[in-house]
């Protein structure tokens, strides 16, 4: 587990995510004729690195890769597509455990607690009330969730959550509802349709309400001994994941993007300063570029959900003047900051 994913100045925030969770997704583009090439370039690893247990890789690659898919698809409901292939074909340590679980409950306090080490975007909570039981995620990522991102991750509990019952033999759905955050689509009724369940929308978390009674019902012979085994793997599989010095460096810029610095880095590190670049310059990326990466990002993310005058995002950027993030954002998003802010609903200032 990297320093970021340790609450920082009482926010939890997330810097990094298991990466063979997205195989599905890729498998889809790939289905769909999107060269692997390109998929390879896209991280900057092989797939077959792509592929390797237990791999964590930045968390802005995330925002990268769903950007990439709804580009190179041009479908805008790319996540929930992808997310159909999650269950058949992504086994993990969580997948096994959540499978192996006596009932929902049981599955989803797991689910709680080691969800965060796969995804990296969010940290999810139950929360109960009279006769009322959701299972809630809360962003709370180095980088705002791509809108994909968000589908392909609820559509994919929701078929584990449905597997389960299946698997014990039972045909009732404990899904009720799905809530999301973001404002009704032209077509609400594909969501519904492919979460099989109704949709509210503009909720202030991305939920799924299930239903009370089905959550705490036994639902496989409880063998306590294979769910201990899978929880101290889990639990010893993310004490030992040591970040990599991708990691490590992107985890200074998310710190203080403001202030990030090569130099201050490497002295923190105790590194050469050629040796760490010839080391990240192997991974494939160099500090420029992860800076300019977590820049366009941020910078998305304050113009799309707050007010902030243009002067002070520069400022948390670390631009030296509101120009030098202007000529940035025209590389970036093809225009200006107040005209992406005003097409994204937030006043110019």
């Amino acid at each position: 587990m990297t320093k970021s994913d340790q609450p920082l100045h009482g926010q939890p925030s997330l810097n990094a995510f298991y990466a063979p969770t997205l195989l599905p997704a890729i498998e889809e583009l790939l289905a769909r004729g999107v060269p692997r090439e390109s998929i390879e370039g896209l991280f900057h690893r092989s797939l077959f690195e792509l592929r390797t247990p237990f791999m964590r890789i930045p968390l802005f690659m995330s925002r990268r890769f769903w950007a990439f898919a709804l580009e190179q698809s041009g479908d805008p409901l790319i996540g929930l597509a992808a997310g159909r292939r999650f269950v058949s074909t992504a086994t993990n340590g969580l997948t096994y455990l959540f499978d192996v679980a006596a009932s929902l409950d049981s599955a989803c306090e797991y689910f709680v607690r080691f969800f965060p080490f796969f995804n990296g975007h969010f940290r999810a909570q139950i929360e109960r009330s009279d006769n009322r039981v959701e299972l809630r995620l809360l962003d709370c990522g180095s980088v705002k969730t791509h809108a994909a991102t968000i589908d392909y991750i609820l559509i994919s509990l929701c078929s584990m959550l449905r597997r389960k019952f299946l698997a014990s033999g039972l045909e009732r759905d404990p899904v009720l509802s799905v809530g999301l955050t973001g404002p009704c689509t032209a077509h609400p009724q594909d969501h519904e349709h492919a979460l099989r369940a109704p949709v509210q929308w503009q909720q202030a978390h991305q939920s799924i309400r299930l239903d009370p009674q089905l959550f705490v019902v036994p639902l496989t012979p409880g063998n306590h001994d294979l769910e201990q085994t899978l929880v101290e793997l889990l639990e010893q599989t993310r004490r030992n994941s040591e970040p990599t010095l991708l990691e490590q460096v992107c985890d200074h810029l998310v710190t203080n993007l403001a202030e990030a610095n090569w130099q201050q880095f490497c002295t923190a590190q105790h590194l050469l300063e050629r040796t760490a670049a010839r080391r990240l310059k192997a991974l494939g990326w160099s500090f420029s570029e992860l800076l300019d990466e977590y820049r366009r990002y941020r910078a998305e993310d304050c113009l799309q959900a707050t007010d902030l005058e243009l002067v002070e995002i520069s400022d948390r950027l670390g631009y030296s003047d509101v120009q030098s993030f202007n000529r940035a954002c025209l590389r970036w998003l093809g225009c200006a900051p107040g005209l992406y802010r005003s097409r994204h609903g937030q006043t110019t200032t």
